[in-house]
């Protein structure tokens, strides 16, 4: 389990540096510096952890309305959080946006729910 989360970890940290990388080549944005990155890293490794620990809390429920509610009382703290580090570290990043988005796509790595068993047929 921890090597899913790791895994998913560098994927999403892979695609952070190369959405920046390509917005220095592509849009012109300033060059990602080592500080940058550390902020990226810290960011997303801060989503995973609190998506992972949301996921041990309160595991993800089947798809539909208990989905809903559990988004929106989930991912307001993590916004908070992200802004925290944002101010904190006074990072040019997009930490209040990046520690919600990874919380919330977490728990699609960790272990999933065992569906209820199934009753024979009667008869």
């Amino acid at each position: 389990m921890l090597l899913l989360y790791l895994r998913f970890y560098l994927g999403s940290l892979s695609a952070l540096f190369a959405f920046y990388l390509l917005g220095h080549y592509l849009l012109g944005f300033p060059f990602p510096t080592p500080t940058t990155l550390l902020h990226l890293a810290l960011g997303a490794g801060v989503g995973v952890g609190l998506g992972a620990l949301y996921h041990r809390l309160w595991p993800l429920p089947p798809p539909g309305l208990g989905r809903v509610v559990r988004l929106f009382v989930l991912l307001p703290p993590a916004f908070m959080l992200g802004i925290g580090l944002l101010v904190l570290f006074q990072a040019q990043v997009a930490l209040p946006f990046l520690v919600p988005l990874l919380a919330w796509l977490t728990p699609d790595y960790g272990p999933q729910r065992s569906a209820p068993p199934e009753h024979p047929p009667r008869g």
